[in-house]
């Protein structure tokens, strides 16, 4: 890049946006200071590239879904491809914000950086942590390396692959990490230390004509298991007519008995079934989970948490993808820590 950086800063509301009564508040308002406001406040930024706002959304995250992150995915789109922009800062509520950045990694087609951040304190708090990750993730998206690496996610001062980000804390600032790998970089004062080479999700860009696409994604419902509850979640599911089930199993994708015969049966008439894990460290093999000899038409999530699996299940969906393709979709991401991975394109 010749000069700074061009980068533009979408605001989507969140805490990161969000203001209290006092500074030692518990309570706040989600999305009340708008990303022009934001970047406004945070000193030295002009010295890292051109840098320029815009709010889409002014929303707690838990009200943003896929069609808010469809109409989002277009903008940077259409921002990286018209040359507005040389990369792009998202800032987003956290409650959904690995929902969002793997969502968004799933229709980019870019090799310009994406980077969300975000706040787990609200922008008038006593300490907010607002500021210093904004700063951090336009420094990451004005960076010439951070290309070729896939939508990231800046938070507490390291630098997470888009698709494995994961929020793990209610409170704390240290709120995220990678699942199933680790960081990607860290960012100290202005300096950016990146650990390993650009590689990016085997699945990144794979649903780009979505951007282009017309209408709602397909519902897809998710279960979640408990001692006890036999069928009848799952149940409820098929009775509601959902193309798509994600079933939160026990450990590694068991589940009770009758949901197992239930969900077996529902695959074999057609509905995609996903067996992920209610734990936080996901890991579903199609060899490990209860309907194993059912995995040709019963996909297993591998380190897909649930609420990532509906995402991926629904676009599957929405390309026309029938049930018994869902397995080799969810088979392209990697079956281990140590595999390597690249395109499933």
């Amino acid at each position: 890049m010749a000069g700074k950086a061009k980068i533009l800063v979408l605001g989507t509301g969140g805490t990161i946006a969000g203001a209290g009564q006092s500074a030692t508040t518990a309570t706040y308002k989600a999305g009340q200071i708008d990303a022009s406001r934001l970047i406004a406040g945070i000193a030295q930024l002009d010295r890292l590239a051109e840098v320029r706002a815009e709010t889409l959304y002014a929303k707690p995250s838990g009200d943003l879904g896929p069609a808010e992150w469809l109409a989002l995915a277009r903008r940077v789109q259409a921002a990286l491809d018209a040359g507005e922009a040389d990369g792009v800062v998202v800032t987003h509520g956290t409650d959904t914000l690995e929902e969002a950045a793997f969502f968004l990694g799933l229709l980019l087609k870019t090799d310009k950086p994406v980077v969300f951040t975000a706040a787990m304190r609200p922008a008038t708090a006593l300490g907010a942590d607002g500021p210093a990750n904004l700063f951090q993730a336009v420094r990451v998206a004005a960076a010439p390396d951070s290309a070729e690496r896939g939508v990231l996610v800046v938070m507490n001062d390291t630098v997470l692959p888009g698709w494995m980000a994961v929020k793990t804390a209610s409170l704390p600032v240290q709120a995220f990490r990678a699942y199933p790998g680790g960081p990607l970089g860290r960012v100290t004062g202005e300096r950016l230390t990146w650990f390993e080479p650009p590689r990016r999700s085997p699945l990144a860009g794979r649903f780009v004509s979505r951007l282009g696409g017309q209408g709602d994604l397909p519902a897809v419902g998710i279960v979640i298991v408990h001692g006890g509850c036999g069928a009848a979640p799952l149940a409820a599911c098929r009775d509601a007519g959902y193309p798509g089930v994600v079933i939160a199993g026990f450990g590694g994708g068991t589940m009770p008995a009758p949901m197992a015969e239930l969900a077996r049966k529902m695959a074999k008439d057609g509905t995609a079934i996903v067996v992920s894990s209610r734990v936080g460290d996901v890991a579903v093999m199609p060899e490990v989970m209860d309907l194993r000899e059912d995995a040709d038409i019963v996909a297993a999530s591998g380190f897909l948490n649930p609420q990532k699996s509906a995402l991926l299940l629904s676009l599957a969906l929405a390309e026309g993808r029938k049930a018994a393709e869902i397995p080799a979709l969810f088979g392209c991401l990697p079956a281990g820590l140590g595999d390597s991975y690249g395109s499933c394109l």
